[in-house]
């Protein structure tokens, strides 16, 4: 996985815990879907059962894995201030840049887990999220833009969570962010009209 953009944030040591990390979350999300495969229906029950608790933890480790993803390929690259077509997103969805990225700053701070600027395929505009873990989303919203504020992704490298966040918004690619974008809104366009 490419980790360019990573280099001027953390250390070599940093990026490899992380990666390793990453890495054993696809090895477990293999594991759990084998044994979903083996898993019995008989016994289906909302308090517990074998079925219920792999399909959660599925989830988990699948939104770990996807969110690691968008998050490894968000930093670096070219664009480091945002093209116009994201500039006009963003002021149109939440009245300009630095609203933008002042929401997005103090949503490092208060989560748990991680920070979303997601593209909203029921509205077709842009929202900032946040959730504590990996079990937490909210549907139909695609990811553009993923930071990780779990301590594990800059504890080694970074004092404080504000440094670490202000590093990150100052190192977005914003040509990957505006590419997803694009992505979002063609499909935005077929699927807005089916709901």
């Amino acid at each position: 996985m490419e980790t360019a953009g990573f280099e001027k944030l953390f250390s070599r040591t940093q990026i490899d815990e992380h990666l390793n990390q990453h890495s054993d979350d696809r090895k477990k999300l293999k594991e759990i879907e084998a044994r979903i495969c083996k898993a019995g229906t008989a016994f289906a029950n909302s308090a517990y059962c074998q079925l219920r608790s792999l399909k959660k933890e599925q989830a988990c480790a699948i939104n770990s894995v996807r969110l690691h993803e968008c998050y490894f390929t968000s930093l670096g690259g070219e664009a480091a201030v945002a093209p116009p077509e994201m500039l006009q997103a963003l002021n149109r969805d939440f009245g300009s840049e630095q609203e933008w990225q002042e929401q997005f700053v103090a949503l490092g701070l208060c989560s748990r887990g991680w920070v979303v600027l997601g593209f909203d395929l029921t509205g077709g505009k842009l929202q900032n999220y946040f959730t504590d873990d990996h079990t937490e989303g909210v549907w139909l919203v695609l990811p553009l833009l993923v930071m990780d504020v779990c301590e594990h992704a800059y504890c080694r490298d970074y004092a404080s969570r504000l440094s670490y966040v202000n590093d990150f918004v100052r190192n977005i690619d914003w040509n990957a962010v505006c590419a997803r974008y694009r992505a979002a809104r063609e499909l935005y366009g077929q699927y807005g009209k089916i709901f």
